[in-house]
């Protein structure tokens, strides 16, 4: 009977035992955190346990935890990096947001500070449509020139419109584009409007219906052979119109045209005078009357002189100097 139980003192020597063991791997582990550094023996350990993505999980918090922290700190403070990337306190007491750069991958765009109100202004492609569409000077004027073309002073005008980079209308006369078709072709050519003044500069409001329709015709064949224009535009010699005119300018398609600002470069006015006389007398949608050949005594010097002037105080007043046509269409 005595032989079938446990004897208690082999019992406790194996406890002993294992205590003993447990002491021994204990000291090997201290041994080991001595000889790598604590964190690397506790990381030894943990994967001898199988526990290191706990440790990795651990190690993430507390960062996270430990910058929380700092912008607590930095945004109460109001200075330091966070307050120069636009961080700190509203004067409510609410926190304002940084422009700290997105996360890698991330889409989001950086912002301005919540505290800075950003006026509303036009997108860039609304601005380059402003752009484009630049408004329009308020006034506009044409310059127009009579009686020509000839080889001496028509070509002087075109030389002061090209220096300037101004276009003009010309009421040419048919006789006169059939000696000078070459002086013809450079009004085309530099881009001015063309218009029929006749075929002989006669007195059209005195004229019967038939020698009326007849003078048009003949003017347009002129042009057309010197030129290959049809002119839609007329102007009336000594600006004389009668019904009959009226009638036949309307059967042929071309629109009357007059004037309403006469410096009368023709009859010899001095330079000062002509250019005075626009100046003072132009409004918005004038008209104005000059000549490229003829006037009194076949001298027209004080138009030339006069031309610069004119164009440049025109400008100065704010007009755009355009073309007959021109007007009419920047009037719709």
């Amino acid at each position: 009977m005595r032989e079938g139980r446990a004897r208690p003192g082999g019992r406790n020597g194996t406890e002993l035992g294992l205590v003993l063991a447990g002491l021994v791997l204990l000291h090997g582990i201290a041994g080991i955190i001595s000889l790598f550094g604590a964190e690397a023996g506790a990381d030894i350990i943990l994967q001898m346990f199988g526990l290191a993505a706990v440790r990795s999980t651990i190690a993430a918090d507390a960062e996270s935890a430990s910058d929380t922290a700092a912008d607590i700190a930095l945004t109460e403070g109001g200075s330091g990096h966070a307050a120069a990337e636009g961080g700190g306190l509203a004067a409510d007491g609410t926190p304002l947001a940084g422009n700290r750069p997105a996360p890698a991958g991330s889409t989001a765009t950086e912002q301005p500070p919540e505290s800075i109100v950003q006026p509303p202004g036009p997108s860039e492609s609304e601005s380059a449509s402003q752009r484009r569409e630049a408004p329009v000077p308020a006034k506009r004027a044409a310059l127009t020139f009579d009686d020509g073309p000839d080889r001496k002073y028509t070509p002087m005008v075109l030389d002061i419109l090209s220096q300037y980079g101004v276009t003009a209308t010309f009421f040419v006369v048919g006789t006169q584009a059939e000696r000078y078709p070459e002086v013809l072709a450079r009004i085309r050519d530099e881009g001015h409007e063309i218009g029929s003044h006749g075929y002989a500069h006669a007195d059209m409001g005195k004229m019967t219906a038939a020698d009326i329709t007849e003078d048009l015709r003949l003017a347009d064949e002129a042009l057309r052979e010197a030129a290959g224009i049809v002119p839609a535009l007329f102007r009336p010699p000594y600006g004389s119109v009668s019904d009959e005119l009226k009638a036949a300018l309307s059967d042929s398609g071309k629109k009357l045209v007059r004037w309403n600002v006469d410096p009368r470069d023709w009859d010899g006015t001095p330079a000062a005078e002509i250019a005075s006389h626009v100046l003072e007398h132009a409004k918005d949608g004038a008209i104005i009357l000059l000549h490229s050949f003829g006037g009194k005594n076949a001298d027209l010097s004080g138009t030339i002189e006069a031309l610069p002037e004119i164009i440049e105080g025109l400008l100065a007043q704010g007009y755009e100097l355009t073309t007959v046509s021109g007007l009419e269409r920047d009037s719709k």
